[in-house]
């Protein structure tokens, strides 16, 4: 009985039919590494994965690493001599020969599923109703009577509340679909950069497969493709055009913007000094 202690290698290098990008998060995931590790490994040199186990123990970590898509070797410890390794058919075959587990069985619970893109487009128009009616004095006016305790001031604070927190909400859910942690979210606060933030969750795709956050999102349905791909779209045509037909006049309003200002501010620094 052989009982040889040997290592196993990585070098960067991926089966074929895996692309890199694809491994480099299977490996994070399977190894539970950090940016720096992952940068390590895929750096071409050799890294020792598992070391000190026998043939037949450090098989399983080949099997999953190959799964993972990565080109592996093990080597003695002693002389160096390496192992053949173990043909990628072979763990195909044993994959498809292992029972089916149960729907949902190993599905965790997400408070705040995956989202794609369209969806959270379309969803965007929700938040900004709830804006619009929270500033409309028409609705406040209209509401308050049927409940007088209800001022237009509390009407409007909590219609602004949950037009903040279903922003938390959704760019949450974004964000798990690009398989990032939700608390990011929290960036919309800051502002300025919550432009860029929002604009980065609209632009970005999502992943195409199941991730730490569940499996990927539904396809969009009309009602969300029309308000969350079409209206938009059709939004930058016509925008890009009345800009290239009014251009002379959008220049003229972009050279009398610090006048406005001047003559909007100048009367109220007069009053206060």
């Amino acid at each position: 009985m052989d009982h040889s202690f040997y290592k196993l290698i990585f070098e960067g290098e991926t089966l074929p039919g895996f692309k890199e990008r694809k491994v480099r998060k299977n490996l994070q995931a399977l190894l539970n590494a950090d940016k720096t590790a992952l940068k390590s490994l895929f750096s071409g040199k050799p890294t020792i994965i598992r070391k000190g186990l026998t043939a037949s123990e450090i098989r399983p970590y080949e099997r999953a690493m190959m799964k993972a898509g990565a080109r592996c070797r093990i080597l003695s410890m002693a002389d160096d001599e390496e192992l053949p390794p173990t043909p990628l058919e072979t763990i195909l075959e044993e994959d498809q020969n292992q029972p089916a587990k149960p729907a949902g069985s190993s599905r965790k619970f997400q408070l705040f599923p995956r989202i794609g893109r369209v969806q959270f487009m379309a969803s965007l128009w929700i938040i900004v109703l709830l804006g619009v009616c929270a500033h409309s004095r028409w609705l406040t006016t209209q509401l308050t009577p049927y409940y007088p305790p209800l001022e237009p001031l509390h009407l409007t604070l909590g219609l602004v509340t949950v037009a903040c927190l279903l922003m938390l909400v959704m760019a949450a859910r974004r964000l798990h679909d690009m398989d990032h942690s939700g608390w990011k979210s929290f960036v919309l606060v800051i502002p300025g950069i919550n432009l860029l933030f929002l604009s980065w969750l609209i632009v970005s795709s999502g992943t195409p497969d199941t991730n730490r956050f569940g499996p990927a999102p539904h396809s969009a349905g009309i009602i969300a493709q029309v308000f969350g791909l079409w209206i938009p779209l059709l939004a930058i045509i016509a925008a890009g055009i009345c800009g290239w037909l009014y251009q002379n006049e959008l220049q003229q309003l972009a050279t009398d913007v610090p006048k406005m200002i001047d003559q909007l501010m100048l009367p109220a620094l007069k009053q206060n000094l």
